[in-house]
């Protein structure tokens, strides 16, 4: 066997070992999980707790864009221990504060930043070992990033009433940081000469449409329609998954273990979403599964609406499974989208960039949600309506 089928074959095992890396890192959604403790201790209130969750995010964001930068410059191994520094001591860090203050700067900023950094070198390495499966790869790895806020979110549910918040928070800290040091030993990045094997002898590889610095892609019109069309479809999807529990409540009578079952259903097909519009993807191409995620979304939101005039059990089940799928439709579409018209030279950075639309989703999605449910659903459907709009504005250029 030629060392270049050898590499094809291990790059197998690295997509095993990506995708439980991000399940781990996915613990970022779980803070809903880890909020009622500290809010019970301390008398804090949800409004005040969930702006950890916001910075969370935004440093996601930035962690994602410096991620980028070092792997480019320095390799994946060195984003990779930077990612394992700041989650063992956001964590560990976490577990000693007593203010609003420290939680924002422990749990929101290092660990968020941390999350971010070991988010975009996983993306960023598995995608250079696939370049024939852009769309299929970004959807499995991506689907255990999606799985790990519930998986996780749970096993920590349970630790926090065995233990209490604190021990948790050290433990967590502790098994991040080597299962992150453990997943850099055994991670290689592709080399270029096999990323041009692949491209040039395989029958699946789209070139992609042109090969950009990050500051010649954000002059790109392509770049900002389709980063309009990311924002409003995140939000769209946030609008309703914010409260998914509350609103299953309304529906159950008020039967909060029954709610919070079915509320689940919006994780799993989150993560079944994921790896199905990156089969869609590779495929069929951006057009037609930008429009599938989006008619899903518009879809969504018409079975809420008959959902909440008829209070029915089963129309309330199909929306959760419609807006988990078509929410997690669009992480891989970024990533994919990013490949596909800006290259695979600066990926890294350029994804990140294109990653900076959940900073402007995830504020404005709970805002139009807001726990008017009905207003939410119309929100929604403005949304698709926009998003529609902006498809069909993305030109392909000439190479």
């Amino acid at each position: 066997m030629s060392n270049f089928e050898a590499l094809k074959k291990k790059r197998w095992f690295y997509l095993v070992l990506g995708v439980v890396l991000m399940l781990f890192l996915g613990l970022i959604y779980a803070w809903s999980v880890f909020r009622a403790p500290l809010e019970a201790e301390f008398g804090w209130t949800k409004a005040e707790t969930s702006v950890t969750f916001s910075i969370s995010m935004m440093m996601f964001c930035l962690g994602g864009f410096v991620g980028g930068l070092i792997t480019g410059k320095k390799g994946h191994r060195a984003t990779m221990i930077l990612c394992a520094i700041c989650l063992a001591a956001g964590f560990i860090f976490a577990s000693r504060i007593n203010s609003l203050l420290g939680i924002y700067l422990t749990y929101g900023v290092l660990c968020g930043f941390g999350v971010g950094l070991g988010y975009n070198v996983t993306i960023t390495t598995l995608v250079k070992w696939f370049p024939d499966k852009q769309g299929f790869i970004s959807g499995t790895a991506l689907m255990g990033f999606g799985f790990g806020g519930m998986l996780l979110g749970t096993l920590g549910a349970v630790m926090i009433e065995k233990l209490g918040w604190r021990p948790t928070f050290v433990i967590f800290g502790i098994v991040f940081a080597i299962i992150v040091l453990v997943a850099m030993m055994l991670l290689k990045a592709a080399s270029k000469e096999f990323v041009e094997s692949m491209i040039t002898g395989s029958k699946n590889v789209v070139q992609a449409v042109e090969e950009l610095a990050p500051k010649e892609m954000v002059k790109r019109r392509n770049f900002w329609v389709y980063f309009a069309w990311s924002i409003v479809l995140s939000a769209a999807g946030l609008a309703i998954i914010n409260d998914a529990a509350p609103f299953a409540q309304h529906i159950t009578g008020g039967d909060l273990k029954q709610a919070a079952a079915i509320a689940g259903i919006v994780s799993i097909f989150n993560g079944v979403g994921r790896v199905l519009v990156g089969i869609i993807y590779d495929k069929f191409g951006y057009r037609v599964t930008m429009l599938m995620t989006d008619v899903m979304f518009l879809a969504a939101a018409l079975v809420f609406i008959s959902c909440m005039k008829s209070q029915s059990y089963a129309l309330l089940i199909v929306g959760f499974v419609l807006i988990g799928m078509s929410y997690g439709c669009v992480p891989p579409t970024n990533s994919a989208f990013t490949a596909y018209f800006f290259g695979r030279s600066n990926y890294g950075v350029n994804f990140s960039l294109m990653n900076m639309n959940l900073i402007f989703a995830s504020y404005l999605g709970p805002l139009c949600g807001g726990g008017d449910y009905m207003r939410s659903f119309f929100f929604i459907i403005g949304f698709a309506v926009i998003a529609l709009i902006l498809i069909f504005l993305i030109r392909k250029p000439a190479r």
